[in-house]
């Protein structure tokens, strides 16, 4: 297969150079040790909690062909919108060949001028014997400063250095991208020598998120280095309704450096440790063993291998590292950057209102939501692993916000509560003596959003809590009976289970209540007669028979002897029915030719009632003694329920209402 590599003609001697390596790193910004000693100052952000087993597996768990990438900025739209006249599409439409274009071939004009010799494309793109206009002057290359990440000429490395330098669309992209690093290159470098990783991989973050810290795509990832929430957990971030760590751009970037190192230690080179951040590991694992290579760039050229943006993805931060070692070269050595915002670091309780440090600290709420765009919830996060949080406030406010919130006595106090799976807020609010709108507004809970088993909220503290309140099916009967549920007409024994019933809440699904209960979604289908496709809906119960040593006590769950059973179809059911709705189910024995409608005139039915219960048209011939079902109205119901022949007259005790009078015999 035909590789791009460059050589270099010396007079009296022929040297071969296939990578381009830095022998010393870049020369440092200035303005980066300035900003680093800034960073520097500031206390540590909360550990992430990482497990070390978890960490080494996550590197060779499969997650699918999954992109962490894709935030559009202006300038990262701007960038994939000139891609398209940059490079010709990934594959020709059907039916029709690779599009001829010269290659991009050496120079032989200077004595060390670098020949390219391969495109790096498909073969079927390349001249095998170059024509003197088709050359192309590549002797600046042999100028630059190189990154300290590998680099290949590789034609599309090319194409991107010459549409960052001569391109306006190209220049002013770069210069828009560049100039966003000034406010986190320093410290993203730290976070890189920490770990002795190169510190040029921090343009990964440049072409992710235009080092925008608050950048979110569409796919969800988010943060200056574009997470997922699935890989932030696995990389020990929290992502829950108080607090997304993927917004706090130091920890972030703690996050990535670290991925970054799993993934080049999997694959052993940086290119393909690149790909692996933009397409997931382990779809690039797959590719690999699918085309017996680990070479990122023979898959890039290889037909149907990596996915065309994979392909775009590596050289173009291999330009971008190139292009920021050599600003000058490329017309950007004047160019400023932006400074980082120098902040303090105030230690803030657990559950505290940033309202209230700002109040404190003497600046408006507003700031501190910019500097802390973590706080999803307008608090501290009430967490139990610290009882402090480090909250970002404007320079010079942090002696006088920790003064003031050492002061503060009028907050009311406050403790975690865990939701139990199923739980409602107005059983949380019952059990705390509180209003549910008092823990809406304790805990900023958004209009529509459903709390899961595991949430913490904070509530109300109490000397003691109440026992947790049990689900509420629909009562039947004096108000001292116990609550009616409505099971399938099948009996299910298990002599080594026991019954328990649980009450929907919004958002559950079979497989969420199946997990809970460690059981299986099929059981649980059809202990309650269940569509799997549909959804569940709240106020639904269902009914399960569990191990009765499995740990249920995180689950409002009414065992089987404080509810009242009622099969479906049974006289119970029907008696149940008839008290809660105020009729008596009566059965009918049609004469010959009798429709429903002219019986439930008799019993001053509707006929739409009568064709519901009786699953026919209200129009259609009886046969003789053919059984009709009649919910007789409550006005007429003074009997207990029996069966009637169609010509027996109704009985004189149902008092029928006077509407009625008429209709009866």
């Amino acid at each position: 297969m035909a590789r791009w590599f460059v050589r270099f003609a010396a007079r009296g001697a022929g040297c071969a150079l296939l990578w381009a390596m830095p022998l010393s790193l870049a020369a440092a910004d200035p303005r980066d040790k300035a900003a680093s000693s800034k960073h520097d100052t500031r206390s540590p952000r909360p550990l992430r909690a990482v497990d070390a087993g978890t960490r080494r597996s996550a590197v060779g768990v499969p997650a699918g062909d999954e992109r962490l990438g894709g935030a559009e900025t202006a300038e990262l739209a701007a960038l994939r919108e000139a891609e398209r006249d940059l490079f010709l599409p990934a594959l020709p439409l059907p039916g029709s060949v690779w599009p001829a274009e010269p290659p991009l071939v050496g120079s032989p004009g200077g004595e060390r001028d670098p020949i390219v010799q391969a495109s790096g494309l498909s073969q079927s793109r390349l001249a095998p014997d170059p024509k003197p206009e088709q050359i192309k002057e590549l002797a600046w290359l042999s100028r630059l400063q190189m990154p300290d990440i590998p680099v290949r000429w590789d034609e599309r490395v090319v194409k991107y250095l010459e549409f960052f330098r001569d391109d306006p669309r190209g220049h002013a992209t770069f210069a828009n991208l560049f100039r966003h690093s000034g406010a986190w290159r320093a410290m993203a470098h730290k976070a890189l020598r920490r770990k002795s990783l190169p510190e040029d991989l921090v343009w990964v973050s440049m072409l992710e998120s235009g080092f925008d810290a608050a950048a979110r795509s569409p796919a969800g990832a988010v943060g200056l280095w574009q997470f997922t929430a699935e890989t932030a957990k696995l990389y020990g971030l929290t992502v829950d309704r108080w607090i997304d760590q993927r917004l706090d751009p130091r920890v972030e970037t703690d996050a990535a450096v670290d991925l970054l190192d799993d993934l080049h230690t999997r694959f052993g080179s940086w290119e393909m440790a690149l790909a692996g951040y933009d397409m997931g590991h382990a779809g690039l694992s797959s590719i690999v063993r699918r085309y017996n290579t680990n070479d990122f760039w023979s898959l890039s050229r290889t037909e149907g291998a990596l996915p065309w943006e994979t392909t775009l993805y590596v050289p173009k931060i291999v330009a971008a590292a190139v292009v920021a070692n050599n600003l000058a070269t490329f017309g950007f050595g004047d160019l400023s950057v932006d400074v980082p915002t120098p902040t303090d670091e105030v230690s803030a309780p657990a559950g505290t209102l940033l309202a209230a440090i700002a109040q404190s600290a003497g600046c408006t709420l507003k700031d501190l939501q910019a500097l802390n765009p973590e706080l999803r919830a307008g608090r501290t996060p009430p967490s139990a692993e610290a009882a402090n949080y480090p909250v970002k406030v404007p320079q010079g406010k942090g002696t006088a916000a920790a003064l003031g919130l050492s002061k503060r006595k009028d907050q009311p106090p406050l403790e975690r509560y865990v939701v139990r799976f199923g739980e409602t807020l107005d059983q949380i609010a019952a059990q705390r003596g509180t209003t549910p709108q008092r823990l809406v507004d304790l805990n900023a809970i958004l209009p529509g959003e459903v709390l899961r088993g595991g949430t913490v909220l904070l509530v109300p503290r109490t000397d003691a809590t109440a026992p947790p309140a049990p689900s509420a099916p629909v009562r039947s009967g004096p108000a001292n009976s116990k609550p009616a549920i409505v099971v399938p007409p099948d009996i299910f024994i298990y002599p080594d289970r026991k019954r328990v019933f649980y009450r929907i809440r919004s958002g559950d699904t079979l497989s969420g209540i199946s997990e809970a209960l460690h059981i299986s979604p099929e059981d649980l289908d059809r202990w309650n007669d269940l569509d799997p496709s549909a959804r569940l809906q709240e106020g639904m119960t269902m009914q399960a028979f569990v191990d009765p040593a499995a740990d249920l006590s995180g689950i409002p769950l009414l065992p089987e002897s404080d509810v009242s059973v009622l099969a479906v179809g049974s006289d119970e059911f029907f008696s149940a029915l008839e008290r809660d709705k105020g009729f008596r189910r009566v059965t009918v024995a049609a004469r010959n030719g009798e429709t429903l409608e002219a019986i439930g005139r008799r019993f001053g039915v509707r006929p739409r009632t009568m064709e519901r219960i009786n699953r026919r048209g209200c129009d259609e011939a009886l046969t003789a003694g053919q059984t009709v079902v009649v919910y007789v109205p409550s006005a007429n119901a003074g009997a207990r329920s029996r069966s009637i022949a169609s010509t027996e007259p109704v009985p004189s005790e149902w008092s029928p209402s006077a509407a009625a009078l008429d209709l009866l015999p």
